[in-house]
C-alpha cells in the first residue's frame, strides 16, 4: 500500500495534478531558469512570482533578457527535498520567454512584490515565461507520508497549454 494517492509514472514517481503544480510554483520564491547562452546550456537561479499561469521574474541585461528579447524557449524549475527522509519533489515548466514592456503590465507585475535577493545590480527588466507544458513529480515511499512543507511541492501531470501569441 502506497502512502500517497498520486498516480505513478513509469519510474515510480508520484505525478502531481496541474493545480498542485501551480500551487507549488506560487509558493516557491526561488526557481531556476534553464536557457541556451552562446550555444551552451545554462541554469540560473531567480526570484519569481506567478502572473496567472505565467512565471515572471526581474532581471538585469544579460543572458536571461537576451533570451526573452528573442522569444526563446526556456525551462523553469522549482523543487524541495528532505535529505534525511530521502524525499522530494520537482515542478518543471517549459515555455517561451518574452520581455514585458507594456506600462500597464509592468505596473501589475511591480505590485506582485518580487524582490531579487541578488540586489547589487538593478534588475529593472521583467521576463515572462508563457507555459506550454508543465510536469511535477514527487518521490513516493510506501511507508512514509508525503513531504508537505511551504517550500515543498508535488509533481504535476503533463499539462499542455494553448499557444499564446
Amino acid at each position: 500500500m502506497r502512502a500517497s494517492s498520486l498516480p505513478l509514472d513509469h519510474s515510480g514517481l508520484g505525478v502531481l495534478p496541474q493545480e498542485e503544480c501551480l500551487r507549488r510554483l506560487r509558493a516557491a520564491r526561488v526557481g531556476r531558469v534553464a536557457l541556451i547562452d552562446q550555444g551552451e546550456p545554462v541554469i540560473l537561479p531567480v526570484n519569481h512570482a506567478m502572473d496567472g499561469e505565467a512565471v515572471v521574474f526581474r532581471t538585469a541585461p544579460g543572458s536571461k533578457l537576451t533570451a526573452a528579447d528573442n522569444e526563446m524557449p526556456v525551462a523553469f524549475e522549482v523543487d524541495g527535498f528532505d535529505e534525511e527522509r530521502r524525499a522530494g519533489w520537482s515542478v518543471v515548466v517549459r515555455g517561451k520567454a518574452t520581455s514585458v514592456v507594456e506600462p500597464a503590465q509592468l505596473a501589475r507585475l511591480e505590485a506582485l512584490g518580487v524582490s531579487p535577493w541578488a540586489d547589487l545590480a538593478e534588475r529593472s527588466h521583467w521576463v515572462r515565461i508563457r507555459l506550454y507544458s508543465m510536469t511535477g513529480r514527487e518521490i513516493i515511499h510506501p511507508t512514509r507520508s508525503p513531504v508537505r512543507t511551504a517550500t515543498t511541492s508535488i509533481a504535476c501531470s503533463a499539462t499542455t497549454f494553448p499557444t499564446i501569441s
